[in-house]
């Protein structure tokens, strides 16, 4: 005689449903173990019930966390981030003198967005190696010449550790007005 398949329909019950059913098989052990009210025999049918519906509680309790906490996205920026810092630090070296003069301009006045050419001007490197980003939202607008771009705050993190390598000499202006120095002339344009 073959048992019945129905009983694992169960498998489909929802994760409050297979708690309230681990909680009463629960009770019906405690009752056999605190009194003799139950037979002997129907206490390893309750145990292998309450082991079942308290697994199954369990993994959706477990399931509904992964999908609140997102560990996969967590754990996959962190690699990312770990990876982009290295990528920054053994860069530095070798960096041009135009994208020191960039990065030390931004140190020194503390700033980590700034507004460029779509194209990104001098700047443009540092876009490819992906110490600025574009920083826009979605349906935000922007002209041809004010693009706004930020570096990254781990990017900023490790830019600032490495600060020495980027000594800043503000130029003798007349004027007062310092031009930024990943902005392209327009006539060189």
């Amino acid at each position: 005689m073959t048992p019945d398949p129905r009983w694992l329909e169960i498998l489909k019950a929802s994760g409050w449903q297979t708690t309230a059913l681990a909680f009463a098989f629960g009770i019906f052990w405690l009752l056999y173990r605190s009194s003799t009210a139950l037979p002997a025999w129907s206490i390893p049918i309750d145990v292998f019930c309450f082991l079942i519906c308290a697994s199954l509680a369990l993994g959706s309790v477990g399931h509904a966390a992964a999908k609140f906490l997102q560990p996969k996205t967590w754990l996959a920026e962190w690699i990312f981030e770990k990876w982009q810092r290295k990528d920054v630090r053994e860069y530095i070296p070798f960096m041009t003198d135009r994208e020191k003069k960039i990065i030390s301009y931004l140190l020194a006045k503390n700033q980590k967005v700034i507004t460029a050419a779509q194209d990104g001007g001098y700047a443009v490197t540092l876009i490819s190696r992906g110490i600025l980003r574009r920083s826009m939202r979605p349906g935000q607008a922007a002209t041809v010449e004010d693009m706004p771009f930020v570096i990254p705050d781990h990017v900023w993190d490790e830019l600032a550790k490495h600060r020495d390598a980027f000594p800043y000499t503000p130029p003798n202006m007349r004027d007062g007005a310092e031009p930024h120095p990943w902005r392209v002339p327009w006539q060189l344009r």
